[in-house]
């Protein structure tokens, strides 16, 4: 190479060094994304790139061949890495990262969850024996223009992850491991089984108050309903207000959190609200509820 054209190759490479991240950075065709959702304390994680359709018609049977395998996204292969082990559509999905394809059909599709997350796009994964593999229908929708993967549906015990693109769909049922226990074994239900009536202690006892009339007595009903402990809460000076409907969800020994139940879904304790029993001769007498301070908010006394 002549020693001019030498130089000005060199003074561009220079230059080139000397520009900023910013000024290399450029609008991609796909752009990368991550959606995560957390339930219960398991974490769900997709990363993507998301293609557009950009005018291209069909998408699927033209741009995304019939019976190819084809990662639901772009560039480096979508990834769907779980924190817990988890089942997907039924499917037990072991703690880890999974690089995600699918095999396109006019009908049913097969999901392929491969435990070698780092692959590119056109790098199909063989069959394997360590993958998960299942066929799911698609559903027909309006759009998305550009790939999006979603969880449109969540609750206390699992979740729905969807991916939709150019007038598919696919949904994908997650059912997450509860984070506590929300069963109780029969031969230990009847220790608490029983009516209770519960008194809350009110922490202001200064001689202003002392003249108060005392908080009512609500009653706690604790029964054992196929292999749950639960609760029906009644608040008596409230006439409109129908009781509380929760379950006993034991943290260990004999103390219970209220799970409530709303819709017929359970859902989140409220904090602070836990139950310590005290047991006598293997039948609970009474239990009491304490602040954060360790002092005693509530006293919950075994009814006749």
């Amino acid at each position: 190479m002549p020693h001019a054209r030498w130089m000005l190759v060199v003074a561009v490479m220079v230059v080139m060094g000397s520009l900023s991240g910013e000024a290399w950075s450029q609008v991609r065709a796909s752009e990368p994304a991550t959606v995560s959702q957390t339930v219960d304390g398991t974490v769900l994680t997709v990363e993507y790139s998301r293609p557009r359709v950009r005018g291209r018609s069909p998408i699927y049977g033209k741009e995304v061949v019939w019976g190819e395998v084809w990662t639901p996204g772009a560039n480096w292969a979508t990834t769907l890495e779980v924190s817990s082990d988890v089942t997907i559509d039924g499917h037990a999905l072991p703690k880890g990262k999974y690089s995600v394809w699918m095999e396109v059909q006019e009908s049913d599709w097969t999901v392929i969850l491969d435990p070698n997350a780092k692959q590119f796009h056109t790098a199909h994964p063989k069959p394997d024996s360590s993958q998960i593999r299942f066929s799911v229908t698609p559903d027909s929708v309006a759009g998305p223009e550009v790939l999006l993967w979603s969880f449109p549906e969540i609750s206390t015990s699992g979740m729905v992850l969807q991916v939709a693109w150019a007038g598919r769909a696919v949904r994908l049922p997650i059912v997450v491991p509860p984070s506590r226990m929300r069963t109780l074994a029969a031969e230990l239900a009847p220790r608490y089984v029983g009516s209770y009536s519960l008194r809350w202690i009110p922490r202001d006892t200064t001689s202003a108050n002392a003249d108060s009339a005392p908080p009512p007595l609500e009653t706690w009903q604790i029964s054992y309903v196929g292999d749950t402990l639960m609760l029906k809460w009644e608040v008596p000076d409230d006439d409109e207000a129908e009781p509380y409907h929760a379950l006993l969800v034991s943290v260990g020994g004999d103390a219970f959190f209220p799970g409530f139940i709303e819709e017929n879904d359970y859902y989140e304790e409220v904090p602070g609200l836990l139950a310590e029993f005290s047991v006598t001769d293997g039948r609970a007498t009474g239990f009491v509820i304490r602040r954060k301070d360790d002092t005693v908010q509530a006293v919950g006394t075994r009814m006749p």
